[in-house]
């Protein structure tokens, strides 16, 4: 049974996602380890000077109206190479829970897309074999998931070594694929992000007056330079350099997401950000129940976002 929220909550006790010291036991598994690589540079598009994209500079939302929602890649790691790096018990149900659930954001199960215990260079082959995908032009977007170990500096755990996370989303900007220049590309990392370990603290709420700040647009024209990391959404199980809580039902992490997603009513007027901050609401108000030092313990996800419109996941027409 999971951990929901409160202390003891459930016989069994929670795995973690990150590399340590301690002795394994049916208490707590890990996930993680570091290596720095080098990616080729992707050459940028030949021809025109420029990419074509439904989402242009005026734009409120980001346009959800294409044949397809889009790719969802899950790259999920259960066994290592590395002896030292433990089997990931749980992370099948993770799978199992996003195969069934993200359908409702629009994806065909067919488009969902499993890779599990692939080598690094199987990742980024993956990765680079995007920009031939037809389909992805017709896409209104791009999920992709990554269930592993990790640590501290955002280094993943491939199935034979560990790359570094934010030169694997190299593979993602305009110029390395071109079908989803100005579309949203979400990211979703399951790994610890190092060892340390959140107390908690206590809280007394109390109502206070906050101020408001106004929005404002800048007009362009319909051609513009536009950043090359923009439209990404990176969202960490954890706070940087913590740990990350899964036990033999799933990760915290996807388990919750999978709920709130469930829980969505109606799709048309909740953005992806409502739904990350449920998600790390419900994710807040668990407690570890397992063995030593990592017992009693929180965990808060956390997002990086470098969209530039609203995304709302309605109905495909």
């Amino acid at each position: 049974m999971d951990v929901t929220g409160s202390v003891g909550a459930g016989p069994k006790p929670d795995r973690v996602d990150a590399k340590g010291n301690l002795q394994q036991s049916d208490s707590e598994s890990e996930d993680a380890k570091p290596i720095e690589e080098t990616l080729e540079e992707v050459p940028k598009r030949k021809g025109s000077g420029y990419l074509y994209t439904p989402n242009g500079p005026t734009a409120k939302a980001y346009s959800m109206n294409g044949s397809k929602r889009g790719r969802v890649l899950i790259f999920n790691h259960v066994k290592f190479e590395d002896p030292s790096y433990d089997e990931r018990v749980g992370t099948n149900r993770d799978v199992d829970r996003l195969y069934k659930v993200l359908p409702r954001l629009g994806f065909s199960q067919e488009d969902i897309e499993v890779y599990e215990d692939y080598s690094y260079s199987e990742i980024n082959r993956i990765a680079v074999k995007l920009e031939y995908d037809k389909d992805l032009k017709q896409a209104d977007c791009l999920m992709v998931f990554i269930l592993t170990h990790g640590e501290e500096g955002d280094k993943l755990m491939a199935q034979d070594d560990s790359y570094n996370l934010y030169k694997f989303l190299e593979n993602f900007t305009p110029t390395s694929l071109n079908s989803m220049a100005g579309k949203p590309k979400l990211f979703f990392i399951q790994a610890c992000r190092g060892s340390k370990l959140d107390r908690g603290v206590q809280l007394r709420a109390q109502l206070i007056q906050a101020d408001c700040i106004k929005d404002f647009t800048d007009s362009q024209s319909e051609t513009y330079t536009y950043p090359e990391f923009a439209d990404l959404l990176i969202v960490m199980s954890s706070h940087h350099g913590h740990y990350s809580f899964r036990n033999e039902t799933g990760s915290w992490l996807i388990q919750e997401l999978c709920n709130v997603i469930e829980s969505c009513e109606p799709l048309e007027t909740i953005s992806i950000y409502d739904i990350l901050t449920e998600t790390n609401d419900a994710v807040s108000k668990r407690i570890s129940n397992a063995d030593g030092e990592k017992d009693k313990k929180k965990q808060i996800p956390s997002f990086y976002s470098t969209l530039t419109k609203k995304l709302y996941f309605g109905p495909l027409e």
